[in-house]
């Protein structure tokens, strides 16, 4: 029988790492259309980073932290038809319209944002997939379905550019990723076919499009007049230049492509990559390393040891 109350991860006021906290709030009810997720884990994003300094402000405080999770369904509302209890599942739930992230020990979510979790990797680290291969997707999708030009992959050793070079080559592209240098053979590993290092220059106008998941408008110099430029960084944008068409895109949910991922990931075409799994109690451990930067991986928080 569920507790009435859980512990969940929470901030209280905007600040620095150590103003997350684990409190006890008080454990949801599936409504309508809802499934009850008892939490094996719930990634750290840098979203969570933004919400946590008051960049991108909660609409309530306290506030849940946390978009991605993986767990176990223990309850159904009515009006459920897809999962039953039992069901091992993926979703990705945004807070930012009620502070209800879920960094939780239960989540109540729409089963319309959910997938079946891949059953060849643990529950755990199920919880890394949705928000950052969703952001990859999508931003390879607004390339458009006949692409197949050069593109560049900046961050591409981090975890949305890392699944960006990965699906990036699924596609029958050849990616070229941008990254650390030392990050070689990750990108290798990736499905990269071609690597830059940080330090190095990038040749001008070489490629037909520019994913930016790393924050470097700077790269738009790599785009040939007239290309694409895609940038995942909202705050690091650069201004259009030589026709070059710039896009910021934000992820959308979207329970049925989550699905297809997964299943990519069932079939071993699609690599999760975890840095970390650490307690709740650890959260603001998670977000400092998070921050610092050079993560290769997700960080994962966990109510309970494994």
């Amino acid at each position: 029988m569920k507790a009435a109350v859980m512990k969940a991860v929470v901030i209280n006021s905007y600040g620095p790492p150590e103003v997350l906290a684990v409190s006890e709030t008080r454990t949801p009810r599936p409504g309508p259309g809802e499934i009850l997720v008892r939490v094996a884990a719930a990634a750290v994003n840098p979203v969570d980073l933004a919400v946590r300094r008051g960049d991108i402000p909660s609409p309530v405080l306290p506030a849940v932290v946390g978009w991605d999770v993986s767990g176990t369904v223990v309850a159904a509302g009515p009006a459920t038809n897809r999962f039953v209890p039992g069901d091992r599942v993926v979703a990705m739930r945004s807070p930012l319209a009620d502070g209800a992230g879920v960094s939780a020990e239960y989540v109540a979510l729409d089963e319309v944002l959910a997938a079946p979790a891949p059953v060849n990797v643990p529950l755990e680290h199920a919880a890394a997939l949705p928000l950052a291969a969703l952001t990859a997707e999508q931003a390879l999708t607004r390339l458009g379905p006949d692409f197949s030009g050069r593109l560049l992959v900046s961050g591409a050793a981090g975890a949305v550019g890392g699944f960006a070079v990965q699906l990036a080559a699924l596609r029958g592209l050849r990616p070229a990723g941008l990254a650390r240098a030392g990050d070689e053979r990750i990108l290798g590993d990736l499905g990269a076919a071609e690597v830059h290092a940080d330090t190095d220059g990038l040749p001008a106008g070489a490629f037909d499009a520019v994913i930016d998941a790393a924050g470097r408008p700077e790269t738009i110099a790599a785009v040939r007049d007239g290309g694409r430029f895609i940038s995942l960084t909202p705050f690091a944008v650069p201004e259009a230049e030589r026709d070059v068409a710039v896009e910021v895109y934000g992820v959308r949910i979207d329970g049925a492509m989550l699905d297809g991922l997964a299943r990519r990931v069932e079939e071993g075409h699609l690599t999760l990559r975890i840095a970390e799994v650490l307690l709740f109690e650890h959260a603001p451990r998670a977000h400092a390393a998070l921050e610092a930067g050079g993560t290769r991986g997700k960080i994962l928080l966990t109510p309970e040891a494994g």
